[in-house]
């Protein structure tokens, strides 16, 4: 019984995680904001650790079975033996009707469903950023020392598209709004966008929510990524223009304008506006979250461990044949 006692616990624990999770985001903010890269990396690997904890259950579930075979003959030895192999908590606790392949295949097939689901978002995204790209009618221009893509469009603003798609985009009208020292903020800010590679890890995260948004931590996530990839972007655009230059900046862009091609898209884009980020700029959030940040810490590492004791010994039995 303690093997399903360990089960039990590790299934409650994800309830738990998944509808309190959000909570901890909120309240570790003062100490996320101060290392935004390292928070998403940290957040964007809470969200796949804890849908992998998730399909876990199935394997651990099995060990714990003792239910009817469904395979005979040489498959069912050697799913048998697989399992055996793989198994931490020794001979098995409980004695059901289920089967214990159909607890392997299960997690299997719901793995499969959700890597097509992310993958078909993946897709959409690319699709429908491919198309926004294509709409914009412009030119290439090196504009101080960046590789830029110019729009004839008298509304000022800046944005960045994945690299394949052509990168930084600017307006004539940002071009004719911004003093230099502001321009070149703008335009540091948008090269990390792209050289972090900060749409692939806005793809990553609606690849994993896609067919699991309804649980809030994974929802959480989703929202907060792109305001920590946005302040990754201030932290490097302050460091090479000066926190002034890029607060005027994002004042004098003000409300963020978009191409009409951008209506109902849905691209991959990240903006180099919005004066709410002012306010972080000027004023950062005060000292706090540090229990809230460690809780998330703990969260990860336990998620981390439990996948590991999990999918490795599976992985290592089929690895060795299962013997």
């Amino acid at each position: 019984m303690t093997a399903l006692l360990l089960v039990l616990l590790l299934g409650f624990g994800l309830i738990v995680a998944g509808v309190g999770g959000p909570w901890l985001v909120r309240r570790a903010v003062p100490v996320l904001v101060r290392v935004p890269r390292l928070a998403a990396v940290a957040l964007l690997a809470t969200a796949g650790l804890w849908v992998l904890t998730l399909l876990a259950l199935g394997p651990m579930l099995s060990w714990v079975n003792d239910g009817p075979a469904l395979l005979t003959g040489p498959a069912g030895e050697v799913c048998q033996r697989c399992l055996d192999s793989a198994n931490p908590f020794g001979s098995s606790a409980v004695s059901t009707i289920v089967p214990t392949v159909a607890l392997l295949g299960i997690p299997v097939l719901g793995g499969a469903l959700l890597v097509g689901a992310g993958v078909a978002e993946v897709r959409r995204r690319r699709r429908r950023t491919a198309g926004v790209a294509a709409q914009l009618l412009g030119e290439p221009a090196t504009v101080l020392g960046h590789q830029v893509w110019r729009v004839p469009d008298q509304r000022p603003y800046a944005f960045a598209l994945p690299a394949r798609h052509g990168g930084i985009v600017v307006s004539d009208g940002c071009l004719g709004t911004l003093e230099e020292d502001e321009l070149a903020a703008v335009l540091a800010h948008e090269q990390a966008h792209v050289q972090q590679r900060h749409h692939l890890v806005l793809a990553l995260v609606g690849a994993l929510v896609r067919a699991l948004s309804w649980v809030p931590l994974l929802a959480a996530i989703r929202a907060a990524l792109p305001h920590y990839l946005e302040i990754a972007a201030d932290d490097a655009a302050r460091r090479r223009a000066g926190t002034p230059a890029l607060a005027s900046a994002l004042l004098r862009l003000g409300e963020r304008a978009e191409p009409a091609a951008f209506t109902g898209a849905g691209p991959e884009v990240l903006h180099a506006a919005g004066p709410d980020r002012i306010r972080h700029l000027v004023c950062p959030p005060e000292a706090g979250g540090h229990g809230p940040a460690a809780v998330v810490a703990v969260l990860l590492t336990g998620l981390a461990v439990v996948n590991a004791a999990v999918h490795l010994p599976l992985l290592l039995a089929a690895w060795g044949g299962c013997l």
